[in-house]
Parts: structure tokens; C-alpha cells; sequence
């Protein structure tokens, strides 16, 4: 499940001190690594195996960075830079990290080839330590899945995912026109899959691609479709499934908010708690208070 590609490390002095916090996650077609790196001095490379696009936030007194051997710099402070590295390319070189806590965040894209869109990015020249707005931050709600602050879904995830990929093209290249939204939504029929769907699996995680296959669309025009039929992004529309459950499972006195978190899907009650407030803006301990 997702893309197996990851930053390689290797410590330039054999006596250093294993100076990394590294998490992973993945998803139906990329993955993404959030790396915490302490005061130390690293060699590193990307592999050409999947299109990579990093988030930088260090200080480095000494390094260098290079794209396929070619393209080099020695920029000092990468705090808020971004690099893209297309599928096939590479990136590698050394950084002398100093004085504080480093970051990188990374996500690594294998889309699928039916999704004519997302193969946009396969054309994108390699680009280091540029900044864009949009993309980072889309990249830091992703990293917020990671670092435990955001929400846990595999909807919402891959919806970021989407955007990075709708994002890329134009922040490489300001003279990119995006593609016209699709006009038409779904039929009846599709939409009655995508519900009995969501309703079966109501309580597991339900990627978007997934709901994508059932009708037949890749899910960049599944997103858009959908949304102009129900009003609602997929991950909106799941979401909000999940809370109206959670609403008449409040109303049971034996179960306690974990209990409901769990039974409606959301790892805990926590997760319950963020996305209560969000869509109706009271606690689920408030709603079950005022509704008996």
C-alpha cells in the first residue's frame, strides 16, 4: 500500500550517535515520512523510484544538495524551502545540522498512470529550494497527520494528496493553465453505490480512490463530480456520516465518548471531539447534555 520510496540516511562519522525521529505513513498510492534530526552531520539521497516533493525547516552551517548530479546549491538557511523531484530523478548530499531540532517533510507519489492529471507532474523539471505558498500549506495539514495534530483518515489524506498533485503543475510553472472543472455530476446510480458504500464501511477507513473505482472515474474527477452533486467533498460527506451516527449513539447513556468514537469510526476520542466541534460546534459532551 503506497509508495515504498524514503530518504536515505548515512552518518558522515562512524562514532555519531543515532541522531534521527522518523514516522511513516502510507496510502493507497504515496507515502509520506516526517524526519526530526538532532545537531549531527548526515549524507543523504532520494532514489529516482517515485516523484518526491520535501518541506524543509533546518539551518545548516555546511552542506550541499544536488539533482541528478547536475543542479547544486549551498543555500544555508532551507527553513519553509521546498524541493520536487520528478519520478526518475534523484537528489543527494550532505547537511551540518547545528543548534537546534531539524525537520523535513517528504511525500513520495506514485499516482496511478489512468489518472491523466496526475501524470501532469511526470513533466515537471526538477526544482530545489523553491517556495510556494499553496503547496506548503497543504504539505503541513498533511504533516499534521503525522505529528499526531491532525486528523487520521484516509479520505482526508488522500484528498491532500489530490490537492499536492492539482497544486504542483502550476507552482512549478505560473504560466500553467489548470484543466476546466468537470461539468456534469454523478448519476443516481453512482451516488446510490457511494452511499450504500460509505454506509457499510462507515466504520473502517475509506479512501477516495476507493470510492473513485466504484463508479468508474479516476479521483480527480470523482472529487470534482461528487462535490457538484452532493455540495460536499468526499471526505466532507463521510465525515459527516460518521458524526450524525455519533449523534444517536450519544443518546445511549451506557456507552461513554470513547466508546462512540470508536463504534463511528475515529481512532479516538479526541479525533471525535475535533470534528464534532467543527461540524456542529458544541462537544459531543455538550450535544448529549442538551439532547437528553
Amino acid at each position: 500500500m503506497g509508495s515504498g520510496a524514503k530518504i536515505e540516511w548515512h552518518q558522515r562519522h562512524p562514532d555519531a550517535h543515532y541522531p534521527f525521529l522518523v514516522r511513516r505513513m502510507s496510502w493507497s498510492w504515496f507515502s509520506a515520512e516526517l524526519v526530526r534530526i538532532q545537531p549531527t552531520e548526515l549524507g543523504y539521497r532520494v532514489k529516482g523510484d517515485a516523484a518526491y516533493l520535501a518541506l524543509h525547516d533546518f539551518v545548516r552551517s555546511d552542506g550541499e544538495t544536488t539533482i541528478n548530479g547536475g543542479s547544486r546549491s549551498t543555500l544555508t538557511d532551507v527553513r519553509d524551502k521546498l524541493t520536487f523531484v520528478p519520478l526518475g530523478s534523484s537528489v543527494e548530499g550532505w547537511n551540518r545540522f547545528k543548534g537546534r531540532v531539524s525537520s523535513i517533510f517528504a511525500v513520495h507519489f506514485t499516482p496511478p498512470s489512468s489518472d491523466h492529471h496526475a501524470s501532469d507532474i511526470s513533466s515537471i523539471a526538477p526544482s530545489l529550494y523553491f517556495e510556494n505558498n499553496n503547496l506548503k500549506a497543504t504539505l503541513e495539514k498533511l504533516q499534521s497527520i503525522l505529528d499526531g495534530s491532525g486528523i487520521d483518515d484516509p479520505a482526508y489524506a488522500e484528498t491532500l494528496g489530490l490537492l499536492l498533485l492539482w497544486e504542483l503543475p502550476s507552482a512549478a510553472n505560473p504560466k500553467y493553465t489548470l484543466p476546466s472543472p468537470a461539468r456534469g455530476g454523478l448519476t443516481a446510480l453512482q451516488l446510490k453505490r457511494i452511499k450504500e458504500f460509505v454506509d457499510a464501511h462507515i466504520l473502517k477507513g475509506i479512501a477516495i480512490s476507493e470510492l473513485a473505482s466504484l463508479v468508474g472515474l479516476s479521483p480527480f474527477h470523482f472529487i470534482r463530480a461528487f462535490k457538484r452533486s452532493v455540495g460536499l467533498s468526499p471526505y466532507q460527506y463521510v465525515l459527516s456520516e460518521r458524526i450524525g451516527l455519533a449523534k444517536e449513539m450519544l443518546s445511549r447513556r451506557d456507552l461513554s465518548i470513547a466508546d462512540v468514537a470508536l463504534a463511528v469510526g475515529f481512532s479516538d476520542a479526541s479525533q471525535l471531539n475535533r470534528v464534532f466541534v467543527k461540524l456542529t460546534g458544541i462537544t459531543p459532551s455538550v450535544f448529549r447534555r442538551e439532547n437528553g
